[in-house]
């Protein structure tokens, strides 16, 4: 199993190069390309030049040994406003894709569809996102990509608290898996997510399974907030999720989404706390061997 982190909280302080070789010269096998900065107009990566963009980011990285084994689609677009939704967000999804295949990644984490209440629109919530991942097959086809789909959570408007969402427990999660039944879609397991909504992620990871579970987001929290914090930080049981890892023979990698660790640490520091981040890993990853 392959350690991993995600690249935004450190390219967003450093810029992509000066980033992604940082995350690199901390000991990560490979790395999780965040695209979140698509949601606006001025990125990089949505400007006529972007296939020229990607194509100088990957010869940087190739020349430095840096590779990318998954890969974040943007997802904080203004889904509520039909003229956004179909003219900037989903064709920005598409395009993160054929940016995942260019840098080499496996698999691109697509959030589904949920700008709006859960309960009460289950139904609907799935009619559209099988609809949604299942369209987004030719497009993963074509990058040579799997689109990873990700668990989520919300947050109840009339009661203030977390609460169910689509994918959010295992099972939903595992049923979309069986019902989209293709080789270009398999389920990205956010750890963090699974505590919030009243779940263990160590029971998550054995309903989900060795063929459902391809990818992970890994972080902790204390289930009450998506804190996005280091393993050990919170109140998840990191011994019981390797050992459920280890017990499934779950063949993808272990994905940091852990930025929150970072959050507080000024920039000359940033080396010395993603190296910690990177040997907490290993260390995690060491359990699987015992």
């Amino acid at each position: 199993m392959y350690l991993s982190t995600q690249t935004s909280g450190v390219c967003s302080r450093f810029g992509f190069e000066a980033g992604v070789k940082i995350l690199h010269d901390a000991g990560y096998d490979f790395l999780d390309y965040s695209m979140f900065d698509m949601v606006s107009d001025a990125s990089a990566l949505v400007q006529p030049d972007w296939r020229e963009v990607t194509e100088r980011r990957k010869k940087f990285c190739d020349e430095n040994g840096i590779f990318f084994n998954q890969s974040h689609a943007p997802f904080s677009f203004n889904w509520a406003n039909p003229e956004i939704c179909e003219k900037v967000a989903k064709p920005r999804i598409e395009q993160s894709i054929e940016i995942s295949g260019m840098m080499g990644v496996r698999v691109a984490v697509v959030h589904p569809l949920h700008w709006f209440p859960f309960k009460g629109f289950e139904k609907e919530a799935r009619e559209m996102n099988l609809a949604y991942y299942r369209g987004l097959i030719p497009v993963a086809r074509n990058a040579g990509v799997k689109i990873g789909f990700e668990n989520m959570w919300q947050k109840e408007v009339k009661r203030k608290c977390i609460s169910d969402d689509v994918g959010s427990r295992a099972a939903d999660l595992a049923s979309y898996i069986d019902e989209i039944d293709s080789e270009w879609v398999t389920a990205c397991l956010d750890l963090g997510h699974v505590s919030l909504i009243g779940e263990e992620a160590e029971d998550a990871i054995r309903l989900l399974g060795h063929d459902r579970l391809g990818a992970l987001h890994v972080h902790d929290n204390s289930y009450t907030g998506d804190d996005h914090l280091l393993p050990g930080q919170g109140k998840m049981n990191w011994d019981a999720i390797m050992a459920a890892l280890k017990e499934i023979d779950y063949t993808g990698d272990f994905t940091y989404e852990a930025d929150g660790f970072l959050r507080n640490w000024k920039n000359d520091y940033i080396p010395q706390a993603v190296k910690f981040m990177e040997q907490t890993g290993r260390y995690l990853l060491a359990k699987i061997g015992e």
